[in-house]
This record gives structure tokens, sequence and C-alpha cells, in this order.
């Protein structure tokens, strides 16, 4: 059985995929230190947890394998999947069921609301969502249908106290995500003080998810809009892939979303920073690097048709100069191997 298991559960845009892409890439450095982070890719963690929350794509037996490796491993195991920040007590009870004799350690990586804000819009527009940023902030502030999702996600207070409940206080760490201008380590370095992971020569792992300009994000909910009759796999395939492959490499040409903090998120903020302290749970950081900072760049009110077309033309050009673009080739690819897999 595993000595301990480490539960990295999020929560969204709080530097999930800078952790998982690195404990990807060193998976053999990290074995070699007895840690297992169950592969071949960070995909299999996404299959087991979506098979435990029991989502409409879930494959059934994913969360079983992963479940039968951890318990056979003889040392640390580290599971990374922010879809489970936000479950239910009754599936945490579950999930902590399937280790009975193993140590747990919960952590939650939970970054500042004012970043947090403009990265969950994007990342709504990056998965097929038509919200207007001002239709979006207006739903966060009074609990809309997106405002619902957002908290449903971002409620820190709320979703450590739900797992101290459950683990104990003593079995979670809430990681804060360091404020603008740290060391760009720092995060990293926070989480292996709570995992246990001696530092060493670490592979960079190839970016992912990185944030589109303000024009492009506004060219994707536009698309958003045009492809409604798309099915999920074509749009992941075709529009999804336009956005992380080639709209991503128009950001130093753009503006970035920019946000001023209100009065009402920090208030919001407030509230959830004392939630967290409350709760009696170790804290990895500092809880003041949750006060809410203002990000640079433009309001995407305020982007013109002009900025949104050079982004268009960006990217139907790179369309047909490549013909069946190698971006496309291996968003097909990497389809077929999540469903093979």
């Amino acid at each position: 059985m595993a000595e301990r298991l480490v539960l990295h559960v999020g929560l969204m845009k709080s530097g999930t995929t800078f952790i998982q892409g690195r404990c990807n890439a060193n998976r053999e450095k990290l074995a070699q230190q007895g840690i297992l982070f169950p592969g071949p890719t960070w995909g299999r963690h996404a299959r087991a947890v979506s098979d435990l929350i029991e989502s409409k794509s879930a494959k059934p037996g994913s969360w079983a394998s992963l479940r039968d490796e951890i318990n056979a491993h003889p040392g640390t195991a580290i599971v990374s999947m922010e879809y489970l920040g936000p479950i239910g007590a009754p599936r945490m009870e579950q999930l902590v069921g399937d280790f009975p004799d193993t140590e747990i350690r919960v952590v939650v990586t939970v970054r500042d609301l004012g970043r947090t804000v403009p990265a969950m819009w994007q990342e709504t527009v990056k998965n097929r969502s038509t919200w207007t940023w001002a239709d979006y902030l207006d739903a966060v502030q009074h609990r809309g249908e997106a405002g619902k999702k957002f908290w449903r996600q971002q409620s820190a207070g709320t979703i450590v106290q739900r797992w101290a409940r459950v683990v104990g206080a003593d079995h979670v760490t809430v990681i804060t995500v360091p404020p603008p201008g740290s060391p760009s380590e720092l995060l990293w370095d926070r989480f292996c003080q709570v995992a246990g992971i001696t530092p060493t020569d670490w592979t960079e792992a190839p970016r992912a998810n990185e944030s589109l300009g303000a024009a492009s994000a506004l060219l994707m909910r536009r698309l958003n809009e045009e492809t409604s009759d798309l099915g999920l796999p074509a749009y992941k395939r075709k529009v999804k892939a336009l956005g992380k492959h080639v709209l991503v490499h128009r950001k130093r040409e753009e503006d970035p979303i920019g946000f001023t903090v209100p009065r009402w998120l920090r208030k919001t903020s407030d509230k959830m920073t004392k939630q967290i302290a409350d709760s009696g749970v170790e804290v990895v950081g500092d809880l003041a690097e949750l006060d809410p900072v203002d990000t640079k760049g433009v309001d995407p009110g305020t982007v013109t048709a002009e900025q949104e077309l050079a982004a268009a033309v960006t990217a139907l050009g790179t369309v047909l100069r490549d013909g069946k673009p190698n971006w496309a080739q291996k968003a097909v690819k990497k389809e077929k191997a999540r469903t093979k897999a």
C-alpha cells in the first residue's frame, strides 16, 4: 500500500497545469525518490477522476485502475486533478475509503480572485462558452448561471472546510499562489515542500493552456457562437485547437485582459480568506497573498472590431497556408489516444 497519498485538488487556474506538467515531465526523477506520479501521461488522472465523479465522458474502470496502482506502491503517490476540489462530502468519503491504510494529504492551491476572475472567463471561452465579459462579471457578482459555476470551483473557503471535515484539518494544506513578480519557481518549491519532493535538476515541461490576448479571446467567443452545431469532439479538434495552437502565438501582439478589482469582490475575498484561517488547516505561503490584485490590460468591451479582425485574419492565414495544419493533426492524434487509453 502507499504510505502517503498527496491529493492536489486544485483550484482551477491556480497553477495546476504548471504543477501537473512539471510532475509529468519528471515522472522518472520522482520515481527515483520513491514518489509515484501515475502515467503514462497526466491524462490518466483526468480520466480516473472523471470516472470517480461519474462524468458523462468517463471511461468505466479508470478510477479502479489508478486506485489499485497507488495501493500497490510502497511510497508516496501524487494525484493532481482540479475536478476533485468542489466534489461533495459523500464522494470525498468514497475516495478516502479507497485508501484505508494510507496517510492522505489534501493540497489546495489558491490564487487571488483579482487574477482568477479574468482567467476563468477566458477558460470558459476556450471551452465553448459564449458569455460576454460584462455578462460574466455580472453573473459572478450576482450568482447568475456563470457565477454559480465560478463559485462552485473558486469558493476556496467552502472547499477547504469541506475537505477538512472529511479528512481532518491536520491533513489539509493550502498553498497560496505567489503574487506577480515573485520568483518563477516559488509555487513549485512550495508544492515540493508539502509533497515531500527533494530538489533536483528538473526537466521543463512544454507550456500548456497558455492565455490568449483580449482580441483572440473575443474571437474565440464569436467562433463558439458560429460553431454551436459542431459535436464536442469536432469542436475540440478544430475550434479549441485553433485557439490553443494558433491564436496563442498572437499573445505578444495583443493587449491582455485587464481587470480592476471591485469593492464587492474584495469583500468576498476577505470572507474567503477568513474561512481558510478559521479552518485550522496548514498554510504554505501567506494568506495575505490572496488579497485581490488588479490585472493590467484592457477591458474586453473596449477591443475594436479591427483588432478582432486582425486575429481572425491571422488564424485564417495559418489554416490556408498550412493546408491540413500540424496543430490539427496533433489534436486528432490526441483525441484518438484519449479514447483508446
